[in-house]
C-alpha cells in the first residue's frame, strides 16, 4: 500500500466516528414515508415542511424527500447533504421513538439566490431547518 492510500483510509475510518448518518435510522421505504406524512405532525416553513410520528420502541428514524422538479441532480443532492447533516447535528432535539421526514418542496418561493451563481442560499435553508426542528 503506497502513502496516499493509507492516509484516505485513516481519513475514511476517523469520519465514520460521529460524521456519519447510518442506513440503519434512514427511511428508506416508501410506505414508510407516506405513515409517517399522512399521521404525523407537520411544521411548515418556507421551503420545508418537517413532519413527526411518534413510534412505539423501533428508535429515532429520519428521512429526507425532494422533487427531481428541481432541476440539477448536483443540486439536489447537495441539499439532501445539508439537510441530512443539520438533522444528524439535531438528532438528540427528537424523541427516541419519532420518525421525522423532511420534504423540501419549492425551490423558488422564499429561498434567496445569489445573483452570480443562481445557486440556492444553503446557510438559508439550513437555518429554516433548524428553526422547524426547535
Amino acid at each position: 500500500m503506497n502513502r496516499a492510500t493509507i492516509i484516505k483510509n485513516a481519513v475514511v475510518r476517523k469520519m465514520k466516528g460521529n460524521y456519519v448518518f447510518p442506513k440503519k435510522i434512514r427511511v428508506k421505504k416508501e410506505s414508510e414515508f407516506n405513515q409517517i406524512i399522512n399521521e404525523g405532525t407537520k411544521k411548515f416553513g418556507k421551503n420545508l415542511v418537517l413532519y413527526r410520528l411518534h413510534s412505539s420502541g423501533e428508535g429515532q428514524k429520519f428521512g429526507i424527500k425532494i422533487s427531481r422538479g428541481l432541476k440539477g441532480a448536483v443540486r439536489r443532492n447537495k441539499i439532501k447533504r445539508i439537510l441530512r447533516e443539520t438533522l444528524r447535528k439535531n438528532k438528540d432535539k427528537f424523541d427516541p421513538n419519532e420518525k421525522v421526514v423532511v420534504v423540501f418542496r419549492s425551490p423558488t418561493k422564499g429561498l434567496s439566490r445569489t445573483a452570480e451563481s443562481k445557486e440556492i442560499d444553503f446557510d438559508q435553508l439550513k437555518e429554516e431547518l433548524e428553526n422547524l426542528i426547535k
